[in-house]
């Protein structure tokens, strides 16, 4: 029953793959067919063209990131080490500072020294990654993404919040589905970033859920596996 589970969630993500890249394709084909009649007839190359053909590549070249970022997550290895919660946190912080600043956007952490968990090493940096890249994309100018870290009864849980349009509890619901985006999302992102989330946190045993943020916004709750009982 397990095998053919399995089976059937790669035929799906087959699926899912070729439709999503079937759109870029057509769209780089379709420019690249104009720019070829122009080059017959003599004509100089519309610029625009040049320029949506080059957009289409790198739209494509994202996507193939993003499913070959997801295959690995699904298939990775779970080898949990004891790592300092403050130090991956703060090396993820120091990253997306820059960004962020350019967004006008401040991020907040706050991780008690001592908190340890136990992730796969780079793990839990990926997953930061996506979480945090989607939290300054969605946090309004003059607001700040949070990061508070808190301990209770072996397990570790890691709070990523910001003050943006948050979802409804219906999105929430179908936001860790391969290639969904909410209606409005930006054109840049593959649907892909909270499904690697999801399967590189519960391959190092933890859990990862979205909440309405007080006040307006979403925050991401990640519990991870506590290495040694925390200091609050």
């Amino acid at each position: 029953t397990r095998l053919g589970s399995l089976v059937e969630s790669q035929r799906a993500f087959v699926a899912d793959a070729s439709h999503q890249l079937r759109t870029p394709l057509q769209a780089l084909r379709f420019r690249l067919e104009t720019l070829e009649l122009d080059v017959a007839a003599g004509r100089p190359a519309d610029g625009a063209d040049v320029e949506g053909a080059l957009a289409e590549v790198a739209r494509l070249s994202r996507l193939v990131d993003a499913l070959l970022a997801l295959a690995r997550a699904e298939g990775a290895s779970s080898t949990p080490v004891e790592t300092a919660l403050e130090d991956v946190v703060g090396a993820r912080v120091d990253a997306w500072s820059a960004l962020a600043a350019e967004h006008d956007v401040r991020i907040d952490a706050h991780v008690d020294a001592g908190t340890t968990v136990l992730v796969t090493p780079g793990h839990l940096d990926q997953v930061l990654d996506n979480v945090l890249s989607n939290a300054i994309d969605v946090a309004p100018a003059g607001s700040a993404v949070r990061i508070v870290a808190g301990s209770d009864a072996g397990a570790v849980e890691l709070r990523v919040t910001d003050a943006g349009p948050g979802m409804d509890a219906e999105q929430r619901a179908r936001a860790f589905d391969r290639f969904w985006r909410p209606a409005g999302a930006s054109s840049g992102g593959s649907g892909l970033g909270l499904a690697i989330v999801r399967s590189l946190v519960e391959a190092d045993g933890g859990s990862v859920d979205l909440d309405a943020a007080p006040g307006g916004g979403l925050e991401v709750r990640l519990t991870l596996r506590a290495a040694v009982r925390s200091v609050r």
